[in-house]
């Protein structure tokens, strides 16, 4: 038997996957641990190993094509097996699959001659106790149209509702099998003159004033065929078909196109309505001002560059990390999120800081992961080592996996401020604007130094205002004193 290869389910959360490209041909070998096929899941791109070993028969799908985790989109022929066992085999799955059963024929189609309806006072026989059967006599003509798809009403009464413009869709029919009669349609247009005049003054059918509301549709835009020029549902359904066509043709002359999402840009909008929904967020901002974060940042740089000791370069992102990673130390409630079903606040053991990063026009925050008590250095290499992976669209879902805080940094576009959306299911999330030169007060006197805005969304469910105030002057603290965040460094610390 040929092996079917279907659509893995790479991470936890993976519903459906993208097939970027594959990597093998129909007629190559492939071994056990080969790649067979790039992958995109809502994590990630991620390479898809052969679990089996022999010769690519087919793909049954191309590159771009999104399907949901199993679908069959790859056959391996395994060692043995000719081609024509392969198609053979295929050939027998698919005759074996249970086809429906064909529906039964209504009695109509079988009985062309049995009466439409039967007397409600006729009991029915058994079969085991019928009699003689009766002569035959002249079959029972019916007095309406028996298609079902078709409204049932006798030939008078469709004639009456066409004289006095009917729609017979506003009817219900008190006749056999509910068919319309005169009197349905007499009694109908009685209730029409005895109707009391709306007081908007439009003139429609009960049952047209009643859809109305529904489908949105003011009355007086549409044209009424009905009795006395009243609107009635047919012309309430036309009007909304032909508003719709016309939607459709605006639409085309608006829009030039439109762009594929992604499975990581489906999971992020997933992530942001969920945060938004669940979490009620408040928002606090602090100014900082960061000419002693340079000097240290330039300091370290310097120290590094000719020791041996191979360190990489700080920036202030990597400093921002370390503060953070301080400042949720000393302030673990911050560090926590909401159990709605257990109506708890979890702390977490571990400070995991996730750094937002756009890739590609792509939105990814790969985590580093035990960030309390490493060094700066320790933090900018792991940082590096996570945004180098990111623009070459390497990372794994353990990268992006457990974090517990979030940093996005949008200073290097001149953001002024800005609040994030929290990353579900964090409570918190840090936004870091642009680097300016503002007039600053120091002792009495106006002066000119270099501010950032720091911006706190918080999950008013996990924190309320005092302690996150506290969480951000703490960070503040730490990015004015940037002695601390280096006092770990050989060299560096005081």
């Amino acid at each position: 038997m040929p092996k079917q290869i279907r659509m893995p389910k790479l991470s936890d959360t993976m519903e459906e996957g993208t097939l970027i490209a594959w990597r093998k041909s129909a007629g190559d070998a492939i071994r056990r641990g080969e790649i067979l096929a790039d992958i995109e899941t809502d994590k990630a791109d991620m390479e898809f190993e052969s679990y089996t070993e022999g010769t690519v028969h087919s793909f049954l799908i191309e590159p771009g094509a999104c399907v949901p985790v199993g679908t069959l989109i790859a056959v391996i022929q395994l060692p043995g097996e000719t081609p024509e066992q392969v198609e053979a085999s295929l050939s027998g799955t698919a005759e074996a699959s249970p086809q429906a059963p064909a529906a039964p024929r209504p009695a109509m189609a079988t009985q062309a001659a049995a009466p439409a309806f039967l007397p409600a006072t006729a009991p029915a026989t058994p079969v085991g106790e019928m009699g003689p059967m009766a002569p035959a006599g002249p079959r029972l003509v019916t007095p309406f149209d028996l298609d079902p798809d078709r409204l049932r009403a006798t030939p008078r009464a469709r004639q009456l509702a066409e004289e006095r413009s009917v729609d017979l869709d506003e009817l219900e029919g008190t006749g056999p099998g509910g068919a319309i009669l005169v009197a349905d349609l007499e009694a109908y247009l009685q209730q029409l003159e005895s109707q009391a005049e709306d007081p908007e003054g439009v003139r429609a059918t009960p049952l047209a004033l009643r859809m109305a509301p529904d489908l949105g549709v003011d009355l007086e835009a549409v044209k009424g065929s009905g009795p006395g020029g009243r609107v009635t549902k047919s012309d309430l359904l036309e009007h909304v078909k032909r508003e719709q066509s016309r939607s459709a043709e605006r639409e085309a002359e608006l829009f030039r196109g439109t762009l594929q999402l992604s499975q990581k840009r489906r999971a992020l909008i997933r992530n942001m309505v969920k945060s938004k929904d669940e979490a009620p967020h408040f928002y606090l901002e602090m100014d900082v001002q960061t000419d002693a974060l340079r000097e240290v940042r330039d300091r370290a740089n310097a120290s590094s560059g000719g020791d041996g000791a191979g360190r990489p370069r700080l920036t202030y992102t990597h400093l921002m990390i370390k503060a953070a990673a301080m400042a949720l130390e000393k302030f673990p409630d911050v560090n926590s999120t909401y159990r709605g079903d257990d109506q708890q606040i979890a702390l977490y053991d571990v400070i995991n800081i996730g750094l937002a990063v756009d890739v590609q026009d792509e939105l990814v925050a790969p985590t580093v992961k035990h960030c309390q008590g490493k060094s700066v250095f320790q933090l900018a290499e792991e940082t590096n080592a996570l945004v180098q992976r990111a623009r070459m669209r390497k990372l794994q879902p353990a990268d992006y996996a457990d974090g517990t805080f979030t940093i996005s940094n949008l200073g290097m576009f001149g953001v002024d401020r800005f609040y994030a959306i929290i990353t579900p299911p964090q409570s918190c999330i840090l936004s870091v604007s642009a680097i300016q030169q503002r007039p600053i007060v120091r002792e009495g006197e106006i002066a000119i130094g270099s501010l950032t805005t720091l911006g706190l969304s918080v999950d008013h469910r996990v924190l309320d205002g005092v302690k996150a105030a506290q969480f951000l002057g703490e960070l503040r603290r730490l990015l004015e004193c940037p002695e601390e965040l280096v006092q770990d460094v050989p060299g560096l610390g005081s």
